[in-house]
């Protein structure tokens, strides 16, 4: 008798956790499948393609501009000619940042290779250590005096050359 009267007593606590055992991974289950249908439904994200990288006269000759969610450098060459520099070395695949006062082969300004040192001139192109090819360079389009990167014209750099001169920055009072 007393043990009939236990099982009525726990009886209604096993019923609730029946259902909740059933129901919790129903309402995940639901929920996921609604997930999974937006995310189809969604447009995905696209990066740009080109971006508007400010004016001609924004740029001093010899001075590189960083767009740093682009990863890249936007240099004014002392030809006047507007060059987009991939930020990333291609052997080490490191950043390569610009150092104004870096002196090297009698010149000074120069990007350089933060993990194993190699050193690209103005114009991206591999002087010193032990790189093979120049940074690569993205197309830069003149719309009007606009200075417009593609994003997918990524070529390689020049292949090593020590025979060139490098470019550097015009001294001051050039």
């Amino acid at each position: 008798m007393i043990a009939g009267n236990i099982g009525r007593v726990f009886r209604p606590g096993f019923r609730w956790m029946w259902a909740a055992g059933l129901i919790i991974p129903l309402t995940a289950g639901v929920f996921l499948v609604a997930l999974i249908t937006l995310s189809f439904t969604r447009v995905p994200w696209e990066p740009p393609e080109l971006i508007t990288a400010n004016t001609i006269e924004a740029y001093e000759i010899g001075q590189p501009v960083y767009f740093e969610e682009e990863r890249l450098w936007v240099v004014r060459t002392p030809n006047d000619v507007m060059l987009a520099l991939y930020d990333v070395d291609p052997l080490s695949g490191c950043t390569t940042p610009w150092w104004s006062s870096k002196e090297f082969l009698g010149r000074t300004g120069w990007f350089q290779d933060a993990c194993r040192g190699s050193h690209y001139d103005l114009e991206g192109r591999c002087f010193g250590g032990p790189c093979e090819a120049g940074l690569s360079r993205l197309g830069v389009t003149l719309n009007g005096l606009t200075v417009v990167v593609n994003l997918t014209e990524l070529e390689p750099g020049p292949p090593r050359d020590d025979t060139l001169t490098p470019v550097s920055p015009p001294l001051e009072g050039e």
